[in-house]
């Protein structure tokens, strides 16, 4: 008997893009990843906890390795934190619908373009503190 075992993995291309915990927002913001191209990474909790985690990712064999450097509230707000690394199983089921498995927990790509996608939740990320006190969203 012959088996075959097929391993799927995941290109740090396929990686690039918004990553929802849900397959829609529909219901709103729940766990989610920010990967650019670039090798940075922001992720959220949760639209309640409301801090934007930042760092560098990259794939080692089937685990994602986080280094978690920077974070901020979704109202832009530094918040000084110490760096840290987590690291996570990843894994990529294959399917119709793009998604990956970290520790178990499923995300899906709803956005190849990450920049696009924070700016929409965080509209002032990327932007110093100065830009950040002069912005305003009623403008």
């Amino acid at each position: 008997m012959f088996v075959l075992i097929l391993i799927v993995a995941i290109s740090p291309d396929n990686l690039t893009g918004f990553w929802h915990s849900e397959p829609g927002l529909s219901e709103g913001y729940e766990s989610c990843y920010f990967f650019w191209d670039t090798g940075e990474f922001a992720y959220l909790m949760s639209i309640e906890e409301g801090t934007l985690y930042m760092g560098d990712w990259f794939i080692k064999s089937d685990e994602l390795v986080l280094n978690i450097w920077d974070a901020m509230t979704i109202g832009g707000i530094p918040m000084g934190i110490e760096s840290y690394e987590i690291i996570l199983e990843i894994s990529d089921p294959g399917g119709i619908i793009p998604r990956i498995v970290l520790d178990g927990e499923p995300f899906y790509l709803l956005n190849r373009d990450p920049l696009e996608a924070i700016i929409s939740l965080v509209p002032t990320y990327g932007m110093t503190s100065s830009e950040i006190e002069a912005f305003s969203t009623y403008d």
